[in-house]
């Protein structure tokens, strides 16, 4: 049985393997491999994960171990905290519009 959590934007419950901010993370990632010029593929191998479970971490579908964040910073020519500010800067964002709706 899975792990569940409350989802920190409502009160319903989420898988634990499927969180808002790691959907955000992956989408950063994405954007920023994307910037460089990396395929999928290419940048899985980098950072020494299958191309399934790159796709995974893009779609939110796949926690990080911290090793594989910091291997992946490493890659983007980033430092770790600049990509820890981007997503909070992003869910900061989606935090103080949520009553808007």
């Amino acid at each position: 049985m899975r792990k569940r959590l409350r989802n920190l934007y409502s009160e319903e419950l989420v898988d634990s393997d499927y969180l808002p901010e790691l959907v955000e993370l992956g989408v950063l990632i994405g954007s920023h491999r994307t910037a460089l010029g990396i395929n999928q593929e290419e940048f899985a191998k980098m950072i020494g994960v299958s191309r399934r479970t790159m796709t995974k971490i893009e779609n939110g579908r796949q926690s990080l171990s911290f090793v594989a964040f910091l291997r992946i910073a490493a890659v983007l020519e980033m430092r770790p905290e600049y990509l820890l500010q981007e997503l909070t800067r992003v869910t900061q964002r989606k935090w103080s519009t949520k009553g808007e709706d």
